[in-house]
This record gives C-alpha cells, sequence and structure tokens, in this order.
C-alpha cells in the first residue's frame, strides 16, 4: 500500500527522536503508526481512534509493534479519553478538523497529558490550497484562546497537494 504524501510529510516534520512517547490523535487504520514504530529503539507510540472498524484494522496492521510493547491503540472519543496517567512529548494528529472547528475541550485535555516542554503538531490536506490561510487562521485563534504559543507554521513543498503543519506549545 502506498503511504500518502501528507503521512510521509507529517512523520518527516515530527523528527521523532527514538525515546520519544507520541500520541496520536484520530489514528485512523494506523499508517502512520506503522511508519513511526521503526523510528522508535525505547520510545512507545499510542494511537487514538473514536472508530471500532479503524481501530481494528490499526490493531492487525501494528500487531507485532504492539506486541513488542512499543504501540499501543485505544478505542474511544479524545475528549473522554483520561490518558491514564501518561505524559507525550509530541501528540499529533492529521487531518483532523476538530482543531479548526472547535478544541476549547480537547486543547485542555492534550495540556494535561503534554510531557514538560511537549509539544502539540496538527496536519492538514484540505481539499484546495486556497483553504489553507483560513485554517492556517482558525487554528491560530483557538491555540491562542486555549493559552498556546504557536511556534512554527509549515506549507507543503508544492500547492498539490496542499499541506499544512502547525506547531504549539501550552504557554
Amino acid at each position: 500500500m502506498a503511504i500518502p504524501e501528507r503521512i510521509v510529510w507529517a512523520i518527516d516534520h515530527l523528527a521523532i527522536r527514538p525515546g520519544e512517547r507520541l500520541l496520536e490523535i484520530g489514528c485512523g487504520r494506523g499508517v502512520a503508526m506503522a511508519e513511526i514504530t521503526p523510528l522508535l529503539i525505547d520510545g512507545h507510540i499510542t494511537g487514538l481512534d473514536r472508530s471500532d472498524s479503524a481501530i481494528s484494522s490499526a490493531e492487525a496492521r501494528n500487531r507485532a509493534a504492539i506486541t513488542a510493547g512499543k504501540a499501543a491503540l485505544v478505542q474511544g472519543a479524545f475528549a473522554d479519553w483520561k490518558g491514564a496517567g501518561r505524559l507525550f512529548d509530541k501528540i499529533f494528529a492529521i487531518n483532523v478538523n476538530l482543531f479548526w472547528l472547535e478544541a476549547a475541550r480537547e486543547l485542555k485535555l492534550i495540556r494535561s497529558l503534554l510531557a514538560p516542554e511537549g509539544r502539540l503538531i496538527l496536519f492538514f490536506e484540505p481539499p484546495s490550497a486556497s483553504q489553507i490561510p483560513t485554517i492556517e487562521r482558525a487554528i491560530a485563534v483557538r491555540l491562542a484562546a486555549a493559552r498556546y504559543t504557536l511556534e512554527k507554521s509549515m506549507h507543503g513543498p508544492d500547492a498539490k497537494p496542499p499541506l499544512l503543519g502547525m506547531v504549539a506549545k501550552p504557554t
């Protein structure tokens, strides 16, 4: 299966270190997780998705990493998840529109799940490049309202596919 360009681009911009603890919100069928786990030596990734069928596919795709203790999957809504006392170095989401629509509750939860110096990294592939400025502004407003500092915005190398990434930290 070919890996979608948005996922390859996102993983490249995550700059994963071997011992990091990561949380992917909206992990879908576990494609990003399958690409990330080989990069983790003593790190760990948790994937969370509300879809039962997506989690089942992600479990099948990542069975070896789950068995090895490098990965875990959680089925449910992120806003309802308590995190089981875990702290993450990076929390990321790829194409989770919640963050540019309304995410005050989720941003508060993310703050409680980030390790000191942890980062929230959001990636999007909107239908057209013309939507990027609108999405970027909407996210910046929501991050600021939730007391996050936007450290960096990134744009894909080409207009097709249009790609946006944003890195933030709690203030």
